[in-house]
């Protein structure tokens, strides 16, 4: 019998990575670097026009990514790369994460770019309108379509719910019930108002969240500050080490943390999805379309420097406190949180900080596929996608068979291939968006 996740496994790591890494590289190139020249500027301009309250301005739009980011999964996979390739992982996830964030911004210049006036002269980009314009390819934009929403119903709905259930001990019928219901409930609440309660929840919420999270760690490495030195020395010594270069055993390791670094870095700034794009196309601009394509393209940087601050927070935390790596991820994090605060009760700020991340994203998730709608002028369907989305999160917590999983990872490797293949193809508009040739 094929072992489907097995295949899925191979396709990512000899297909999916080499692609990602090589589009990097090459765009990296290409513009000159923007993620090293542009950082600044991408910080001063965020809080630009943040008081343009109710519509997506460019604090929202960072916002509504970096909460479709911080997913379960994000705080465990720092663990889990240190767990798969050793201290050094989490360098390479720092790299990853900045060298992949070119990707963000072609997404986001490509997706403000091509971007659509309608429903009330609301404007509306992403990957499916530079998909059908800049390629004119209407078949492969409803491809992305397809993905997207099924990536929403399984990354973004049941992976989310069944992650935060499975935060607690004690996983019996009452407690699922519990989760199920903190979860659907607000999100009905939240997803109901439209883009001005989305914009508001989100713009509040996610520099809350992670503010909170980053102070927390931050603490626990100054309590266990004796240790630091020596954290950062594996880190370094594991990732970049000359006596690694020489093969063998300290060769393997290299790879490993390569491998493990790469792997989690990507998925945890999810690079690649177009998720930037569909944000940062919902911005009017007061400027020329060229300009103001470049602008959101330059701001979409921010995303996932962010989100690998917070891991590299994390993984930095977790090779402190020493937990032992062979158990599951979040159960890694929980005795991380109680060891770096000498208290059993810390480790229950690890199930609440899944339950707010794991909650951001499936906002941001429900959000993102609705444009899908806008895409295919059915705008009302979005109604009716959003009662089925907010019907399944209960479902999550009660699954027991693989094939959300399954299913999440064929959408997310179809995202992936869809929209690098149109950045591909778009690299000479791209280029001209930035004033390079």
């Amino acid at each position: 019998m094929v072992d489907i996740n097995a295949c899925l496994s191979y396709f990512v790591i000899f297909c999916i990575f080499p692609i990602l890494l090589g589009i990097s590289i090459l765009l990296s190139i290409r513009l000159k670097w923007p993620q090293l020249r542009c950082l600044g500027k991408a910080m001063r301009n965020v809080f630009a026009d943040k008081k343009r309250k109710g519509e997506m301005n460019n604090f929202a739009a960072i916002a509504a990514i970096v909460g479709g980011n911080l997913g379960a999964g994000t705080i465990a996979g720092a663990a889990l790369a240190i767990a798969m390739g050793g201290p050094g992982a989490i360098f390479w996830m720092i790299v990853v994460a900045i060298l992949g964030s070119v990707i963000k911004l072609a997404c986001a210049s490509l997706g403000t770019f091509y971007q659509d006036k309608q429903h009330h002269n609301r404007c509306i980009g992403g990957p499916m309108f530079y998909i059908q314009k800049g390629i004119s390819s209407h078949r492969m934009s409803l491809c992305y379509c397809f993905f997207l929403i099924g990536a929403s119903l399984t990354v973004g709905n049941l992976v989310q719910t069944h992650a935060f259930v499975y935060a607690f001990p004690d996983c019996n019928f009452a407690t699922k019930t519990v989760c199920a219901l903190l979860l659907a409930i607000p999100a009905a609440i939240v997803l109901s108002g439209g883009l001005k309660r989305f914009v508001a929840f989100m713009s509040y919420s996610i520099p809350i969240i992670g503010i909170v999270y980053i102070i927390a760690c931050l603490f626990g490495l100054y309590i266990m500050r004796d240790r630091l030195g020596g954290a950062l020395k594996e880190i370094f010594l594991g990732a970049f080490s000359l006596s690694s270069m020489g093969g063998g055993t300290a060769g393997i390791v290299l790879i490993k943390a390569l491998h493990a670094g790469t792997s989690r870095g990507l998925f945890a700034t999810d690079i690649g999805l177009g998720l930037a794009g569909i944000a940062h196309g919902n911005v009017s601009g007061q400027t020329l379309q060229e300009q103001h394509a470049r602008e959101q393209g330059i701001m979409a940087l921010l995303a996932p420097i962010l989100v690998a601050i917070l891991c590299a927070v994390t993984g930095t935390l977790v090779i402190c406190a020493a937990p032992d790596l062979n158990q599951d991820a979040s159960k890694i994090c929980v005795d991380t949180f109680t060891t770096a605060f000498r208290s059993p009760l810390a480790g229950w700020f690890i199930p609440i900080i899944i339950y707010a991340f794991s909650f951001t994203t499936i906002l941001a998730w429900a959000w993102f596929a609705e444009h899908t709608f806008f895409f295919l002028h059915h705008a009302r369907w979005r109604y009716y996608y959003r009662l089925m989305f907010i019907a399944m999160i209960p479902i999550g917590a009660f699954m027991q068979t693989s094939l959300p999983w399954i299913i999440a990872d064929i959408c997310i490797d179809g995202l992936l291939l869809t929209n690098l293949l149109a950045i591909f193809l778009l690299r000479d508009k791209l280029s001209a968006i930035h004033n390079f040739k």
